[in-house]
């Protein structure tokens, strides 16, 4: 009897620790019943499942123990699901009214009241519990350790049969979710105990807690948490030792189901996961952003190299204009200016020499129309000279004078010519108006274009462009910039711990990608530095000698335009002057013509000689007036002649310092065709730099991440799902309404030591004695308990 009464304190006492362990991990205290009167009674409902197995592990029975802890004040009904097979009060020898399952109880509480009760357990138990046995490095039954000596090993087996699958829905570190069929056991954690006798040494166990019993034995304690992720669903320890007289010592295993979301052992596990899968989603987010950046600079780079291949390929094409045509022309233009200031100097004193003599002629016949009035006035006395005029060198002699004097002036009109009549002045000067016309509105046109070329929007916004390119670049490699915040994103995804895998991905291929990257950009930006001084220089050539030099080659035409409009305008006027020149000779020739038959008839009188004086004189007087106009307009022509003179001095000027500003413009075409060729060789490799960090970078990174989430996600998922078996499952029958439950399940595998034949007789004697002294249904009652 009192072996069977301490048994059974041992089990209500294991419930008991096994409660309190279950409130230790964060489950609500006492949940308030009603009780009539408006009392409140507190109800705390402990289940204790207990399995006891042979030594080898075979279950030979089940029971469960009910214990009801009422605290208050008040009179409640009690209804407590339980199993009914075998039910009986632990209490005492009352009955229970059990309806639907159910234990139906009244109670009236003033303190604190309990109600203990203990049945079969028919449901299926949650843990799987194998013990093997090895003597000597061979396989044994328990049995055949028994008196043996040898070395031992024992190994358990323990594992959680709860799991279901189920589907869970997880982020999918896109910003999306994705659904996964998991296996979800009710978490259950426990203990594993044996003592190992005074007869075992040499014990050793590499999972073991291992302490005296205080008996000479040593106590071994397994600690056993069997749910995925935290720990696994199965476990496998054990210990070993050497052994005389063999025996195999009792097992006690406890275990009971916990919410890890709520115990504090357990939480902050649960909290990892979570924040993993939030961390692996953040990771995935900023390196999808970074990719779009990255995808952004290698667009801008492939515009970029576009643009520096076009520029490249323009001041290939600008550099063998100014080298190959430009200079060249520009040497001819200086050189052709140079003769035609020259020629024109030649005109000038020809036209200064040709004002003079026409000032000379003017003088002559004015005189000549002074001495024709003299001998108008004079015909009087001329017939005492008849005989001398009709001579050989009278009057015959004159006319023949005019004749040449009149051969001579139609020379100089044939000289002057026409526009169009090649060989004349006048075609020469429009020749030369039309060229100076075509000179200042090229060299306007390429004053304009050179402008354009030098202003804000040309080559300086193209050196701007690449300034600001190899300034995002210098700072994006700049120390603290996007590649150190990569790379330090990066390690500290390795400090996260993401796995093997993950980190021999970043180790190995990203980081050292990102190095690669860096090295391209520097590339790059060195190649744009390049570019930008090459543009530099050839703004400084445009600025400082082509654009003066195509201003003052504008200038240096226009004067050359306007003096020989200017030249071919008193060529015109000169022309005319000498057209009335010829047509007094012609008619003084007339006259001359006209005396001398006036002299050969003298027969004609008097009157026709005066006739003829007459004539003359108004001849002389006509060709004194062309005499004046012509030495006016030769006047005119040879200052026009003399702008032109000065026009094309400056156009000499012009043209030289045009030559000496493109065969410049040509050297500093060159150093730009060469700087925008390194720029475009650079270029490519800043795209591919781009795109290969996208590829081999931020998508890796981004995938890594999504698989961080998907998998932290998924472990978090589980302790969830788990943790709501626990609260759902905790109870193996469950408990009244409004009141706490805990259930706890306790193995106890039997020892194995030869005293089971000899305990077997001390209890059929005892049976035999209580039988006789009337004790059977005491006996009944309790052994079995």
């Amino acid at each position: 009897m009192r072996r069977i009464h301490s048994a059974t304190r041992r089990i209500a006492a294991a419930a008991a620790a096994v409660a309190v362990a279950a409130l230790a991990t964060g489950e609500p205290t006492a949940r308030a019943a009603s009780a009539a009167g408006g009392d409140q009674v507190d109800i705390v409902n402990t289940e204790t499942v207990q399995v006891y197995m042979d030594a080898d592990g075979t279950v030979e029975s089940s029971r469960v123990y009910e214990q009801l802890v009422l605290k208050g004040t008040g009179n409640v009904t009690v209804k407590n699901p339980v199993s009914t097979e075998g039910l009986r009060n632990l209490d005492g020898f009352g009955d229970f009214d059990v309806e639907d399952g159910e234990q139906i109880g009244t109670f009236d509480v003033d303190g604190v009241t309990r109600a203990r009760s203990v049945s079969d357990y028919d449901g299926t138990l949650p843990l799987d519990i194998d013990v093997s046995y090895s003597l000597d490095g061979k396989e044994v039954e328990p049995g055949d350790v028994v008196g043996e000596a040898g070395d031992l090993k024992v190994e358990f087996t323990v594992e959680n049969v709860t799991s279901e699958s189920q589907e869970v829905t997880i982020p999918d570190g896109k910003g999306g979710t994705v659904t996964r069929t998991v296996d979800v056991a009710i978490p259950m954690v426990g203990s594993l105990t044996t003592v190992a006798p005074r007869n075992f040494t040499d014990v050793k166990s590499d999972q073991a807690n291992m302490a005296g019993d205080g008996k000479g034995g040593i106590k071994l304690t397994f600690t056993m948490t069997l749910f995925p992720p935290i720990g696994a669903a199965k476990a496998t320890f054990g210990y070993t030792a050497a052994i005389e007289d063999g025996v195999v010592p009792r097992i006690d295993v406890s275990a009971l189901p916990v919410n890890p979301l709520k115990s504090p052992s357990f939480k902050t596990a649960a909290t990892s996961y979570q924040s993993g899968a939030d961390t692996g989603t953040a990771l995935a987010d900023g390196a999808l952003e970074i990719d779009t950046n990255l995808l952004k600079l290698r667009d801008g780079a492939s515009d970029l190299l576009a643009g520096l291949l076009q520029l490249h390929a323009g001041s290939e094409e600008l550099q063998t204009g100014l080298a190959g045509k430009a200079a060249p022309g520009a040497k001819k233009l200086a050189a052709g200016a140079g003769d035609l200031d020259d020629g024109l100097g030649l005109i000038d004193d020809g036209a200064g020499k040709a004002a003079a003599g026409a000032g000379a002629l003017a003088d002559g016949t004015g005189t000549a129309h002074a001495g024709s009035t003299k001998l108008r006035d004079g015909l009087g006395q001329i017939s005492d000279g008849l005989s001398q005029l009709s001579s050989s060198e009278g009057l015959p002699k004159a006319a023949a004078a005019v004749d040449l004097l009149k051969a001579g002036v139609d020379q100089i009109l044939a000289g002057f010519g026409s526009v169009g009549q090649t060989g004349t002045l006048m075609d020469g000067l429009a020749r030369i108006e039309a060229g100076a016309g075509q000179l200042s509105a090229g060299a306007t046109q390429l004053e304009g274009g050179l402008g354009q070329l030098a202003a804000p929007s040309g080559l300086p916004a193209a050196k701007g462009g690449v300034d600001q390119v190899k300034a995002g670049l210098d700072q994006s490699l700049a120390a603290g910039g996007s590649l150190d915040q990569l790379a330090a994103g990066l390690n500290a995804l390795l400090a996260l711990d993401c796995g093997p895998v993950c980190q021999s991905v970043i180790t190995n291929q990203i980081l050292p990608g990102v190095a690669t990257s860096r090295t391209n950009l520097q590339a790059a930006s060195g190649g744009l530095g390049q570019v930008s001084a090459g543009l530099a220089s050839a703004i400084s050539g445009l600025t400082q000698q082509l654009v003066p030099g195509a201003h003052a080659l504008a200038a240096g035409a226009a004067d050359l335009a306007a003096g020989a409009t200017q030249a071919k305008a008193g060529a015109g006027q000169l022309k005319g002057g000498v057209v009335q020149v010829r047509d007094g000779l012609e008619a003084l020739d007339a006259g001359l013509a006209s005396a001398v038959a006036g002299v050969l008839q003298l027969d004609g009188g008097a009157s026709d000689a005066y006739a003829g004086s007459s004539d003359l004189a108004d001849g002389l007087g006509t060709i004194d007036t062309g005499a004046g106009t012509l030495a006016e307009k030769l006047g005119l022509l040879a200052d026009g002649v003399t702008q032109v003179h000065d026009g094309s001095g400056q156009l000499a000027a012009g043209a030289d310092e045009l030559s000496t500003g493109i065969t410049s413009a040509a050297e500093g075409s060159g150093k730009l065709a060469d700087g925008l060729g390194e720029a475009a060789k650079g270029a490519p490799k800043l795209v591919d730099g781009a795109g290969r960090l996208s590829t081999e970078g931020s998508k890796v990174i981004a995938g890594k991440g999504a698989d961080t989430a998907q998998n932290y996600g998924t472990l978090y998922a589980v302790l969830e799902e788990g943790a709501k078996r626990a609260d759902a499952e905790r109870m193996a029958y469950g408990a009244p309404s409004d009141a706490v439950g805990l259930t706890a399940y306790t193995y106890v595998i039997k020892a194995e030591d030869g005293e089971g034949g000899r305990n077997w007789i001390r209890t059929a004697g005892g049976v035999v004695l209580l039988a006789a002294g009337g004790g059977v249904m005491l006996l009944r009652r309790r052994l079995f308990v």
